[in-house]
């Protein structure tokens, strides 16, 4: 996603922007079809006013110091690129330390029970409603794009409707753990790290495995069809994957998901959170493209 946000910001075309957002369209119909049918138990994440605003703008900061967002830092590392293992690392930790010592104090200061909601129950418009206008107008800007690779791999068409089933696909899988999102990195790595550090095995679920299964699949694309461009592994890299790991873990915890549970899972849904994380994700990208940290 912040290849999205950097085509936005650099006026490029936006390919990668087009993607997400058909990735979400093909969740936001099948996902709240499942829920209207009582096939799903859909809820929104927590909102917790100006610490989610907040979190979103450093998690964007973030992104543009780790040059990836919390998805794509896991399938790079999983390539074998170092730099991207440092980030990850610094993601996982920051994201744990961070459960343990500053989000229960921050919640307990910026909830505001009110915001938790979706953005059509927010304006009062029903939801059969609301929800096919906003899905015909994201359609007609869509559409306008041709049928153009992205760096020699798949068009944005096909990979925005794998993305959108596989999502769906999440949702479902998580709804067998009880836990009312689908993708998401940020759960699996708390449970990664509780198991590693603590021996906490309540943490071996489908978040888990998630977040180990995409470097995983990868690693075996990347033997099959090639790695995507790298970095130079120096002294500069290590430090900036380590600040932006860490902040995107941070916020990630604070915001109670990164950019692909809020992205992916929340904006479907209409989470009113997850919009505000977004869009405040966007303008840390914009921010630390600005200041030149984009390297």
């Amino acid at each position: 996603m912040l290849s999205a946000s950097y085509e936005v910001v650099s006026g490029r075309e936006p390919y990668m922007l087009r993607t997400y957002l058909l990735a979400v369209l093909v969740q936001m119909l099948a996902v709240n079809v499942l829920a209207e049918f009582g096939y799903l138990h859909v809820t929104v994440p927590e909102n917790f006013g100006f610490a989610t605003i907040a979190a979103g703008f450093l998690f964007g900061i973030g992104m543009v110091l780790s040059v990836g967002c919390a998805g794509a830092v896991f399938f790079r590392a999983g390539e074998g690129k170092l730099d991207y293992l440092w980030v990850v690392c610094a993601f996982a930790v920051g994201v744990w330390l961070s459960n343990d010592w500053i989000v229960e104090p921050v919640h307990k200061l910026f909830h505001i029970t009110w915001l938790s909601t979706s953005v059509y129950r927010a304006l009062d418009i029903d939801r059969l409603l609301f929800i096919p206008v906003f899905m015909l107008a994201v359609i007609i800007w869509v559409l306008r794009v041709g049928n153009h690779p992205y760096k020699g791999g798949w068009k944005w068409q096909y990979t925005g409707l794998f993305i959108g089933l596989i999502g769906t696909a999440a949702w479902t899988v998580r709804a067998a753990d009880g836990k009312p999102y689908g993708l998401g990195m940020m759960q699996g790595s708390d449970g990664l790290m509780s198991l590693l550090l603590e021996g906490d095995l309540s943490g071996l679920d489908g978040s888990l495995f998630m977040v180990l299964g995409v470097p995983l699949g990868s690693f075996i694309a990347s033997r099959l069809y090639g790695m995507s461009p790298g970095r130079p592994l120096t002294s500069n890299r290590i430090w900036r994957a380590l600040a932006g790991g860490l902040l995107m873990g941070v916020s990630a915890a604070i915001a109670m998901g990164d950019n692909v549970l809020h992205g992916l899972s929340g904006v479907p849904i209409f989470a009113l959170s997850s919009f505000s994380f977004m869009v405040s994700a966007f303008f840390g990208v914009w921010a630390g493209v600005k200041l030149n940290w984009f390297k």
